[in-house]
């Protein structure tokens, strides 16, 4: 437990000096969401500002995620002389995902504030974005790890992340949109197959990164 706190300790102290991340996702939030405003001007249908949001997260996910590794191997060649890959590659999904859950929520506010509400059924949405998210930092990091050290970048990137990224994307979208209604029903079974989707990465990730470590 104490290097799981030191590891993500080291990876906050990181990005609170580069600020060059935080800075990023920020203002590509502020402009996305501020044209979507001057297209629409809160004319947006449901089906649309659902479609909108989730293009968003995908893309600042993406961009988050390929700092993880990128540009890093000599200090995490250090790091690899000191922990164990298991516990690396945890702590490494948990800051992740804690950043990424921070970075959604800052976004759907903005996108909330600027372009409506159209969700009737808030916890719904939020449980959605919040297994989602989580879901999808942790599959791209691993994606990044493994094209970073296979020398891919983002093409061999897609490519691994594609097969699980595409069906996490559908249910998330699909219980996005029933949760624009007040009373949403028969979500119980998509928020289930949601949580075992990011059960399966999170295994994923867990058990292949001592492979990866290795080489």
């Amino acid at each position: 437990m104490n290097q799981l706190v030191a590891i993500m300790q080291r990876e906050l102290r990181h990005e609170l000096r580069s600020r060059r991340a935080w800075l990023a996702i920020l203002l590509y939030i502020a402009s996305t969401v501020y044209i979507t405003y001057l297209a629409f001007q809160h004319d947006l249908e449901p089906v649309t500002w659902n479609a909108l949001f989730w293009i968003l997260i995908i893309f600042i996910s993406m961009f988050a995620a390929s700092g993880s590794f990128s540009g890093r191997e000599g200090e995490m060649l250090y790091i690899y002389t000191l922990v164990s890959p298991a516990r690396f590659i945890l702590a490494r999904l948990l800051y992740n995902g804690i950043f990424m859950v921070i970075v959604s929520i800052i976004t759907l506010f903005v996108y909330m504030m600027f372009t409506g509400n159209p969700v009737g059924s808030i916890a719904v949405f939020m449980a959605t974005v919040l297994l989602a998210v989580w879901g999808i930092s942790s599959l791209l990091t691993m994606a990044f790890a493994i094209s970073i050290k296979g020398g891919g970048g983002f093409t061999l990137m897609a490519i691994i992340s594609f097969p699980l990224l595409v069906p996490l994307l559908i249910i998330a979208q699909h219980l996005s949109s029933q949760s624009m209604q007040p009373n949403p029903s028969e979500y119980l079974g998509n928020l289930a197959a949601l949580l075992s989707l990011d059960a399966l990465i999170a295994a994923l990730c867990y058990l292949l990164f001592p492979y990866l470590w290795r080489d």
